[in-house]
Parts: structure tokens; sequence; C-alpha cells
């Protein structure tokens, strides 16, 4: 599968990542470390699918790439903060990111907590950059809903009950399912969903479409965690680009140490199809959503 539409929007976002990254560190006087640490994390590599979701969802709604191109850059400064920080010792404890030194073990952890701190406000600022094709009304709108999706009640929320849950055997069955659905949706399915549903409503998108494509993005963000806990049991350092193992490590909960293996597999698919379900109407982006799906079931890293 080429996915050459993912490579044409991943240029244009590493683009623009990098000439805001490159503005920072010029206007940083001081010289910092924080600096140099957002641009060593942003520009690990990655595959930018939240902001090209964000994209997409602009493209659905009339709008051009470039109109909404800072916005969707936000989105994946803040995903970044969540990765330095989701990285450290206090948290899944790991060495590796995207095939390089995590970002405390190059930095120490203190600079790494700025680090993440400084990406996170930094990415809420592009989300409020001009956007002279917008309109005010719905670029605050669409800041609402990302804002929300990595708050207390999203991405936060799950970070938390993962933490929270790690190594506790007290849970029956009923409970471990209940637990590992709240976590999921929360910790990774949210801001996919809000990256995507952001995009439509930056444009002229309808109430009805956009419940399509939140349902879409929170099918996407569902199978993609199962998928990430499917890799850490099958993958390989050097294909994944992190290290494998660290959720039996942690004793974390996760779908294949819930439901096994090949159940996980069959539930991730099966999540998919509802999604893409969910998006057949749609003129525009149907087909690279669809592909995007296919790439995540195939998927080694």
């Amino acid at each position: 599968m080429s996915l050459e539409f993912m490579k044409e929007y991943e240029a244009l976002v590493n683009k623009r990542i990098e000439t805001n990254i490159n503005k920072i560190i010029e206007q940083d006087m001081s010289n910092s470390e924080i600096s140099q640490g957002m641009k060593y994390s942003l520009m690990a590599g990655g595959k930018r699918i939240r902001p090209i979701f964000c994209i997409l969802g602009a493209i659905e709604a009339g709008l051009e790439p470039d109109d909404i191109i800072d916005f969707a850059v936000g989105i994946e400064f803040i995903h970044t903060y969540s990765l330095v920080h989701d990285d450290l010792p206090v948290m899944d404890d790991d060495n590796l990111r995207r095939g390089q030194p995590t970002c405390h073990i190059k930095y120490g952890e203190g600079l790494a907590i700025l680090i993440g701190d400084a990406l996170l406000t930094h990415g809420i600022r592009l989300m409020l950059a001009d956007l002279k094709k917008v309109s005010l009304e719905n670029q605050f709108k669409a800041v609402r809903i990302l804002l929300g999706s990595i708050g207390v009640d999203g991405m936060i929320g799950g970070q938390g009950g993962d933490l929270v849950n790690e190594k506790n055997k007290n849970h029956d069955l009923a409970n471990k399912k209940a637990i590992l659905k709240y976590i999921h949706e929360n910790k990774t399915s949210k801001l996919l969903e809000a990256s995507l549903l952001s995009g439509g409503i930056l444009g002229v998108l309808s109430i009805e479409d956009q419940e399509k494509l939140k349902s879409y993005g929170k099918a996407f963000g569902l199978a993609f965690q199962i998928t990430d806990d499917i890799l850490d049991l099958t993958s390989t350092n050097e294909e994944l680009g992190k290290p494998v193992g660290s959720d039996t490590k942690n004793e974390k909960l996760t779908y294949p140490n819930v439901y096994g293996l090949e159940e996980s597999k069959n539930m991730a698919e099966k999540i998919l199809d509802d999604g893409i379900e969910k998006i057949k109407d749609f003129k525009k982006i149907n087909k690279y959503l669809t592909e995007l799906a296919e790439y995540l079931l195939l998927r080694k890293k």
C-alpha cells in the first residue's frame, strides 16, 4: 500500500514544523536546551497521523491544507508533548522513542518535563494562530474540542487510568474489560478523534457529517491502540523504534492481556470496518481514510 497522499501531507506538515521550531530557536535569546529539546523531539520522525487527520477533515469541509496548516501542526506539538511525558521514568520509563534516545535520556528528567510543557503551550498558541479563511467562531469551537480531548476527560484521564491500574491484580474480568476500554478510548482515541473532527469544524461541515468523522476517528483511535498493544508483543525494537515488551514489564492492562492475541486482532478489524462504514458517503476523503484503516491493520511500527 503506497499511501502517496500521506507522503505529500507528511512533507507539508514536516516543513511547517521545521519553520516553526527554527523560529522558536532563533528567538530564544538564552539559547536554552528547552528549545533545542523541542526540536529534538519534534523532528525525530513519526507518521504525523493527527495533523494529517486534521487536514483531511478540513478538505472534506471545503478548505485547502494551507488554510489550516498551523492548527494542524499545533496538534503535532501537543501529541509530541504527550510522548515526552509518557516516556518519563515515573510514567512508562522508556529509553527509546522513534529509534533514538527519549527526551529525558538526552536532556535529563527536569528539562524533559519543561520541554513537554513548552511543546504543549506552543501547540495551543499555534491552534490560535490567525487562520484567514476560517471564522473565529469555528476556530474556537475546534480549539475547545481539541483541548477537551487532551484533558481530564480525555488523554490525561486515560493516562491516569493506565497508571492507577498498573500491577492491579484485584479486578475481575468484567472490570478489566471496562477499565481497558476507558483507558484506550481516552488515552489514545480521543486525540485522534478530535484531530479529524476539528478539521471538519474549521470548515463548513454539517453536524451530521461531523458525527461521521467523530465515529471514524473514535474507531481508528481505538484500533490504533489495540494494534499498538499487539506490536508490543510481536514486534522488535528495531521495527517499532521503541522498546517492545514495556507493557508486560509495567504489568499494564492491554487487549492481548485481557482478550488474547487473535481476539484482539479480530476486534481491531471489526472496529475499523464499522468506522469505514460511517464515512462511506464522503466524496473527497473516503478513499484516504479507508486506505489508512487498511494500513493500520498491516502496520509493523
